[in-house]
This record gives structure tokens, C-alpha cells and sequence, in this order.
């Protein structure tokens, strides 16, 4: 027995050894396809063909990495190319190179992950060829004598499975041993840069060296502006907190003007829309034009008074992300704020849905805080390879069915439409009316199994009309217009709807700084399901950043002054 294990923990540790050594695998470098393999230099090359190389210490320590640079995958039918969708592929192209060039760690962590998926299934392989040499070496008589070989095997037969085992084991482990090219050179245009560290050869130093001045004043800017965001919203969080969330803050450079939010929290106190010093009042809901008044229900005032972080779960909403990786890890320190239960995302998170720009699936998975659900819906610029994304990084994706999330019942589908360079056609059968009425009629249902949805989350509010009129949801959220449109309440079929839509400016989804404002959104929710209250979180293009006060849910009366 114990001569087995000591055989088995040493083919293991063999045969892992080698499996690393020689992995192989497929990841994106930006927009480009790329091979990667491990090499036993030390050093990641990065292989651009007739433009040169790059190369900089390895992020796998001792091993070193090699990505052989491929082509830019073209459209599926390339007779759909014109002049216009050829400029938007390229605009794609573009904002996948300032993402890779911006978040290098990103990629190359993929990249990573890739070699070690692909030395783990080597590894089992070369495995079981070791556990064949060594039964044919037992086979043919290699152990005590009192093992009789010939009864099970001739000896000519183990020596071909032997030979055989080794000759597979030296076509896997020959091709990794071998030298990587010539080191370039560092460029000072490239200091203070995440890839300040690089060796650049070939027609790319040229390039580098001619135009990364411009390159590098981007970053500089780029990396100013989100840190200041950040600095920003941090600032504004804590000063809305000290308020308990009552009035609108705006911090900007850092600070808060003490004195204008000392004044807005005294004059909302005096209209009594404060929680200072007022007991949480019953309140009436407004209930659809068709109800008898005799039959409203009761519910506790919504609002500043209802949020209560102890018992509420708190939800952060973005959407409309469009990869903007500076953005979405802005979201991420929104999150860890507001303490957030669950983080939703209301789809258009890439920009085309390419294959390589599941970069910024990784970098929303990386932005949000471990242990905080996850649930997105997928919009109209996504693909089926974001959904693979998605769930494969623990996302909970939305499928036409009734999902439990955080204690949420989540309700919502993939976008009808379906948008790349080369336009936008209908995704499926449905269009936008009929996916609202599908998803109004599995709204009902589940409400008739005494399971209520407690939220619709989906990408188009288009869909929104069928859902209110059955009235069987009583929240639905939605982006996709790139506006903010707040919340409205609407009399339902069989309750009173609430529909937030949401987003950002035309403009301010692009790569870079956000040249208009830009939404997020923290709701609050009883243990029930019931939304208690929702607030703003805007970032502006001065990189200023406003956290509004906790609203109340329209449609439900106000708490009278007393």
C-alpha cells in the first residue's frame, strides 16, 4: 500500500511538472487571437510578428510565457462589411487596445488562467502514460520474482507499450525547450506606465517611441480623472452617511461643502422629511384606478425612513457599462460602500460582444467584492459568449425563469435585439412587446405558486408596457435609453408598479473619462421583497461625484410633518 501511494504522489508530481512546462492554450490579446504557451526562459514574450516583439520579466515566475500574436477576427459574413460597420469594427478594435495597454493585468491573468487549465488536463495525461510504463515494466517480469509476468503479457508486447508511452511523453516535453528571441529595448516614453518595465523590438519600438508620448498623457489623464472620481465618491459617501442619506451631497476635489449640507439637512428636518426624531408611521399605498378604496393595503412609509441596513438587503445597479473598465471598477468601490448584499447589472456591459471583450466581464467579476451575489441581465450589445462569461464567473443570468438571488426573486431574459458592427437585427422570434408579455405572464404565474417576482430586471424598458398592465411584478428596472429617467409608479392590473430606468448620457460610455453624467443606483429592500428606497449615485464629466438622498418609492404617501 504504502509503495503504491509513494508511486502514485511521485508520477503525480512528475507528471504535473511536465504538464506546466508544456502548457499551450488560446486567449485574446486585445482584439487580436493569441496562442500562449509556457517556455522555460523567465520571460513573457509577447510575438507581433513582422512588427517586432515584446518582452518583460514573466508573471509565472521561474516559467516563462509566450503569446504568439494571431489576426483580428473579421465579421461572419464578410459581403456585410461596409465603409460604416468596417469604422465601428475598428472604433472596437481601438478601445480593445487602449483596455489591454490600460489593464495589462487583466489579460495576461486570463491569459494565466488558460495555461493552467490546459497543464492540469496535460498533467492527467502524461499521468496515465506513466502508469502504462510502469504495468508494462511489472508486465514484462521488471519486479519480484514471484510475480509471473509471462502469464499475463509477452515481453514484446510491454516493450511496445513502453516504447510507445515514451515516445509520447518526448513529443510533449521536446517542443517547450527552446529559446525566446532577443531582448528590445526600455523606452523612457513608456515610464510611470503599467508597462514601464518592457523591452520593445521592431517596427512597434518605432511606434511606441514616435507616438507613445500621446499614449502615455491619455493614461496620465485617464488615471487622474478616476482617481479623483474615486477620491470623490468616497468623500461623498462618508458625508452622506453623517447625514444618515437625508439631502443630496457633492464632493468634488476631495471635500464637501460642510456648511451647504449642514443647511439642506436643517431645512429637509423642518419639512419633517428627515428620520431624526420620527417613528416609522403606517401609510397608504395607492392602489390601481380599478381596486375598491375599501381594499388598500398598508404598508410602512418608504424612503429615508425605511432604510434600515441591519435588516434591508442593499442592492447596487449599473448599466450600460459599454467596458469602460475605469468605470465599472469605479462600481466596484461603489459596492464596498454601500456594503452591498448584491450587485445587479442591466446588460450592455461590452461593446459588441466579441469573444476578446469578455475582458470586461472579468474586470466587473474582479470590480465587485467577494461574497456579493451577482446577477446581470444581457443587453442588446452583448452575446452568448458574455452570458458563457458570465455564469462561468458565478454570475446568476437572467433566462425567462424566476431566479432566487440574495433572497430576491429576480425575473427577467435576454435582450430581443442583438447589436454589432454591423448593425442591429432582431436577436429571436420576439421582439420587445412580446418578450414583456412573456415575461408578464411568468410574472403572474409565479405570483398564482405564491411566489412573488419581486423584480423584473431587464435591458429595454420597451418591454416594460405588458408587465405593467398585468401588474403582477411590482418593480422593474431597465436601461439601454442613456438617460436617467428616475422612477415612476404606475397603476398595474393587480398592483402598483414601480419602473426605474436608468443609464448614462450618449458619450459618457466610451473609453476614457465619462463626458456626461453617468448613473449608479443603491436600492434598499425589506426582508420581504419589497423595495424600502433607492438613491442616485452620479458621477459627473468635472469627475465630481453626487450621492443623492435615499428616496421614497412613488406611489406611496408621504410621512405628514409632525
Amino acid at each position: 500500500m504504502v509503495r503504491t501511494v509513494a508511486l502514485l504522489l511521485l508520477t503525480a508530481a512528475a507528471s504535473l511538472a511536465v504538464g506546466v512546462s508544456t502548457a499551450t492554450a488560446s486567449s485574446p490579446l486585445g482584439p487580436h487571437e493569441a496562442t500562449w504557451s509556457v517556455t522555460l526562459d523567465s520571460t513573457l514574450t509577447v510575438d507581433l510578428g513582422p512588427l517586432g516583439s515584446v518582452t518583460m520579466d514573466s508573471p509565472a515566475g521561474l516559467l516563462g510565457v509566450e503569446v504568439i500574436v494571431g489576426e483580428i477576427p473579421g465579421e461572419p459574413d464578410p459581403e456585410a462589411v461596409s465603409a460604416e460597420t468596417l469604422g465601428q469594427a475598428l472604433s472596437s478594435d481601438g478601445a480593445a487596445y487602449v483596455a489591454l495597454i490600460t489593464h495589462p493585468e487583466l489579460t495576461i491573468q486570463r491569459g494565466l488562467r488558460a495555461l493552467a487549465d490546459d497543464a492540469l488536463r496535460r498533467a492527467g495525461l502524461i499521468e496515465s502514460v506513466l502508469l502504462c510504463l510502469v504495468t508494462a515494466g511489472r508486465l514484462a517480469g521488471l519486479r519480484p520474482p514471484r510475480w509471473r509476468a509471462g502469464r499475463h503479457m509477452p515481453r514484446a508486447a510491454a516493450a511496445v507499450l513502453a516504447v510507445t508511452s515514451a515516445v509520447v511523453v518526448v513529443a510533449v516535453v521536446v517542443p517547450a525547450v527552446h529559446t525566446g528571441p532577443a531582448a528590445g529595448t526600455r523606452l523612457e516614453v513608456l515610464a510611470g506606465t503599467p508597462v514601464e518595465n518592457a523591452r520593445l523590438s521592431g517596427r512597434v519600438a518605432d511606434i511606441v517611441q514616435a507616438y507613445g508620448g500621446r499614449v502615455t498623457a491619455f493614461m496620465d489623464e485617464n488615471t487622474a480623472f478616476y482617481t479623483a472620481a474615486e477620491d470623490n465618491l468616497r468623500a461623498a459617501w462618508s458625508a452622506a452617511a453623517a447625514v444618515d442619506g437625508a439631502v443630496d451631497v457633492t464632493a468634488v476635489d476631495g471635500t464637501v461643502d460642510g456648511s451647504a449640507i449642514d443647511a439642506a439637512f436643517q431645512e429637509a428636518a423642518a419639512r419633517g422629511t428627515t428620520p431624526v426624531g420620527i417613528a416609522t408611521p403606517e401609510v397608504t399605498v395607492i392602489t390601481p384606478a380599478a381596486a375598491s378604496p375599501t381594499a388598500a393595503p398598508t404598508a410602512p412609509a418608504t424612503g429615508i425612513w425605511a432604510v434600515d441596513p441591519q435588516e434591508n438587503s442593499t442592492v447596487v445597479l449599473s448599466t450600460d457599462l459599454h467596458c469602460n473598465l475605469d468605470v465599472i471598477a469605479f462600481t466596484g468601490v461603489l459596492d464596498e460602500l454601500a456594503g452591498a448584499d448584491v450587485h445587479m447589472d442591466g446588460g450592455d456591459l461590452t461593446m459588441t460582444g466579441s469573444q476578446p471583450e469578455s475582458i470586461c466581464v472579468d474586470a466587473l467579476s474582479d470590480a465587485v467584492p467577494s461574497g456579493v451575489a451577482r446577477v446581470a441581465t444581457i443587453g442588446n450589445h452583448d452575446s452568448d459568449s458574455t452570458v458563457e462569461r458570465l455564469r462561468a464567473q458565478g454570475w446568476t443570468v437572467t433566462d425567462g425563469t424566476v431566479q432566487a438571488v440574495a433572497g430576491l426573486n429576480v425575473l427577467g431574459d435576454v435582450d430581443p435585439d442583438r447589436t454589432s458592427a454591423s448593425g442591429t437585427v432582431q436577436r429571436g422570434q420576439e421582439d420587445a412587446a412580446q418578450l414583456g408579455a412573456r415575461l408578464a405572464s411568468a410574472s403572474c404565474q409565479a405570483a398564482e405558486a405564491n411566489r412573488r417576482v419581486d423584480v423584473v430586471l431587464i435591458h429595454q424598458p420597451y418591454t416594460f408596457a405588458p408587465l405593467i398592465a398585468e401588474g403582477c411584478a411590482p418593480l422593474l428596472i431597465a436601461g439601454h435609453v442613456h438617460q436617467e429617467r428616475g422612477m415612476t409608479t404606475t397603476a398595474g392590473g393587480n398592483l402598483p408598479v414601480s419602473q426605474l430606468v436608468s443609464g448614462a448620457g450618449k458619450g459618457g460610455t466610451s473609453i476614457g473619462r465619462v463626458t456626461q453624467d453617468a448613473y449608479l443606483h443603491v436600492l434598499s429592500f425589506t426582508p420581504d421583497g419589497d423595495l424600502a428606497a433607492w438613491r442616485t449615485v452620479t458621477l459627473h464629466g468635472d469627475a465630481s461625484v453626487t450621492v443623492g438622498a435615499w428616496q421614497p418609492v412613488p406611489g406611496v404617501t408621504e410621512p405628514e410633518d409632525s
